[in-house]
């Protein structure tokens, strides 16, 4: 007996049909993973998704193609790609593609302008005996599951509305580790969290139905995981890596939106925007993991209100804008941080006035953006203003001020004002230690920083002593995998190697590197110095090779991730150039340096004009730089102009 495509009737309704006794056998195909039950485990059979191998094997054979040219071949693994190795998809791409309506080269452009129409239609079923669409299939899912809402037992209506109203949310978020403490964040949301602004917010829009609280005050997850449940029984998410984190499988994940409405699925966008938003806070109970996760569901969720269509969904609400600001600079996409940043000063100037605290707040997050993407001119001019208002509206000795006169140290650190960084350093240092005390992480921060200027003064013994004490405290108090800490273990590398210390340093660099790939990410502008840094290691331990590998990886990193005349990106540039000479790879280095120097000039002729000292000094070397490539008659166009 054999029971195909049993993905509706649940495991006890089946077994009715199930005829007595022990002769025989019976096979169950199903998507719904409880089916399980009513066999035993060695009878039981996950079948786990394709191959690409045999997934372009499906899509010749549907295909029809007698031709197997290693053109056919790139693109056949091209549309499996897309298509996530998906059988049934493939299939159905393969009739398509038998039919003579596009050829196995067109079919892509066609299915991104008209995916939805190719995955649901029935004209479009494909060429096996299983004649559904893709989306048909799921169909019957959804429509499984409305049935039950609509039954008149009470808790199996909920679970079924539960799992209604969480297959609409799911598509908003990206398709992997939708973690649970999503909810359990939001759910706890205080009305208090949010200052009381004349302002919109998206606090007093979340959706409450998946978020119960228990008498406790906690979130009661039960509903929560009654519609998680139904949704894993068809098959329609799965479970992820750990526990409480799911997924959705690609095609599954654009279905769900794809069967809503245009006003539908603006809805769902931004129910799952604003939970997304109150789920997010900077406290103790938040780590620093979640928040990572959490950024790729932000970007993934406004990713949806781009298109023309979409634009509308979400209208300014100023604490959303303000979280995601600074979850996407924290996380390194300062890019978009500078968007949301700017609206949210300009908003809070309109609204609540210049030299209101919550716009002044603004005023140094954007500077801090500013600082991130190299725009150290505009985030000084900021910094210095929001100084000034707190030095008078707060008083000297407020944390924010002295956070405020810190944050300004960096960027005459970035600016080379080594001496008036110095200066504020230690003030700010003082204030902490006094404040604070000596250990908090505020106070090793401001330590730290004295450090890295006293590396560019060349007082190395004395930044030795400081980073020391600092990654001593940050192992002790916060721990080893904390980004300050790894921080704090990059900044005595640095010191190490300007100290003549190269095995110590290569030692730290290896360790930083292993960290942040774990903890920040592969494409964090934190592991990029991080690579920029060993590289700089293996440069002073003669290892040229490895310094040459690792810093062609960081030019490719910087340009993709902060930009081509970013600061970090000009520097990795002319550490390269250095390798290729050291590697007698005189050509490369020629055509680097001279693209530095080039670089340099134009960025200082556009943002501080043709006379400035600076630009004069990037003139001059330019000169010299075409003089020692032997490039006389450029050298001395130059000088003529200088």
């Amino acid at each position: 007996m054999i029971f195909d495509n049993a993905d509706v009737l649940s495991p006890a309704a089946l077994e009715e049909y199930f005829p007595p006794g022990r002769k025989g056998n019976i096979l169950i195909t199903s998507r719904n993973s409880a089916m399980k039950i009513l066999t035993s485990p060695e009878n039981s059979l996950e079948v786990m998704e394709m191959e690409e191998k045999e997934a372009i094997g499906l899509l010749l054979k549907a295909s029809c193609l007698e031709s197997l040219t290693s053109d056919v071949q790139v693109e056949a693994s091209r549309i499996v790609k897309k298509l996530f190795c998906f059988p049934l998809a493939i299939d159905q791409a393969g009739a398509y593609i038998a039919s003579g309506a596009t050829t196995i080269g067109d079919y892509l452009a066609k299915y991104l302008d008209h995916q939805k129409t190719l995955l649901s239609h029935s004209e479009f079923t494909g060429a096996s005996k299983y004649n559904r669409t893709v989306y048909e299939t799921w169909e019957l899912s959804y429509k499984e599951i409305q049935q039950r809402a609509e039954s008149d037992y009470s808790h199996r209506a909920n679970a079924a509305n539960s799992a209604m109203l969480l297959l609409e949310l799911f598509p908003f978020f990206h398709h992997e580790e939708i973690t649970e403490e999503i909810f359990c964040y939001a759910a706890l949301t205080k009305d208090n969290e949010t200052p009381m602004l004349n302002l919109p917010l998206a606090s007093s829009l979340l959706d409450q139905r998946l978020l119960p609280l228990s008498e406790k005050g906690t979130w009661d997850n039960f509903i929560f995981r009654e519609g998680i449940r139904i949704l894993l029984s068809f098959s329609l998410i799965w479970r992820g890596p750990s526990d409480n984190v799911y997924a959705m499988h690609p095609l599954v994940h654009t279905w769900g939106r794809d069967r809503l409405t245009l006003n539908k699925r603006k809805k769902c966008c931004l129910i799952a925007y604003v939970t997304l938003s109150c789920s997010l806070r900077w406290d103790a109970g938040q780590t620093y993991g979640f928040q990572r996760t959490l950024v790729t569901h932000v970007r993934a969720n406004m990713e949806y209100f781009k298109s023309k269509d979409n634009q509308d969904i979400v209208s300014y609400m100023d604490d959303a804008y303000a979280k995601f600001g600074r979850l996407l600079g924290e996380q390194g996409y300062s890019k978009e941080a500078e968007l949301l940043h700017i609206k949210v000063l300009d908003e809070r100037n309109k609204i609540l006035g210049v030299e209101h605290p919550d716009t002044i707040n603004a005023m140094a997050s954007l500077a801090a953006t500013y600082r991130n993407l190299g725009k150290y001119t505009e985030a000084e001019k900021l910094e210095i203003q929001v100084l000034d208002a707190r030095n008078r509206i707060l008083g000297v000795e407020h944390p924010d001020t002295i956070g405020a006169m810190a944050n300004l140290a960096v960027t005459y650190w970035n600016l080379g004002k080594y001496t008036e960084a110095e200066k504020l350093e230690i003030q700010v240092l003082d204030a902490r230690n006094r404040i604070l005390g000596v250990e908090h992480p505020d106070t090793l921060f401001a330590m730290s920083n004295l450090a890295g200027t006293y590396q560019n003064l060349g007082k190395y013994m004395e930044a030795e002593k400081l980073d020391l004490q600092v990654l001593d405290a940050s192992i002790r108090i916060i721990g080893v995998e904390h980004p300050d800490t790894i921080y704090a273990m990059g900044s005595l590398a640095s010191t190490y190697r300007n100290l003549g210390k190269y095995t110590e340093a290569e030692k730290l660099n290896i360790q930083v590197l292993d960290a942040s790939n774990r903890i920040l990410g592969v494409n964090h502008p934190g592991t990029i110095r991080a690579i920029a840094s060993l590289a700089a290691t293996y440069e002073k331990l003669g290892k040229y090779t490895e310094a040459e590998k690792l810093g062609i990886q960081v030019l490719e990193a910087e340009y993709t991730i902060l930009g081509v005349e970013h600061p970090d990106t000009i520097r990795a540039r002319g550490i390269l150039a250095q390798t290729y000479q050291h590697l007698g790879k005189y050509t490369e280095a020629e055509k680097l340096e001279i693209q530095l120097e080039i670089q340099v000039l134009n960025a200082s002729n556009r943002i501080l004009g043709v006379q400035h000292p600076g630009t004069i000094r990037a003139m001059e070397n330019l000169a010299a730089t075409y003089r020692h490539w032997r490039k006389y008659t450029q050298g001395e166009k130059l000088q003529i102009q200088g």
